[in-house]
């Protein structure tokens, strides 16, 4: 799967995610939680989910296309 497989707004909510999960991590405070947990009611009830076959791996391949730091390989 490649970042053409998700729509733009998936990309973006799983950035911030991790915008969000790193947020919290250096500041673990309630209201960091609080927007953390709703990033992640907004990705995991995307739309997006209802047509795919196999959630997990599209979720993990979701991941790893916008991953801080990740290098992806060229696509063939």
């Amino acid at each position: 799967m490649s970042d053409a497989d998700f729509p733009d707004d998936l990309l973006d909510l799983q950035r911030r995610w991790y915008e969000a999960e790193a947020a919290w991590a250096a500041d673990p405070s309630m209201e960091r939680r609080a927007g953390f947990a709703g990033i992640g009611g907004e990705l995991y009830n995307h739309p997006y989910w209802a047509g795919v076959e196999n959630r997990h791996k599209a979720a993990m391949a979701l991941k790893a296309a916008v991953r801080p730091g990740t290098a992806r390989e060229p696509a063939a």
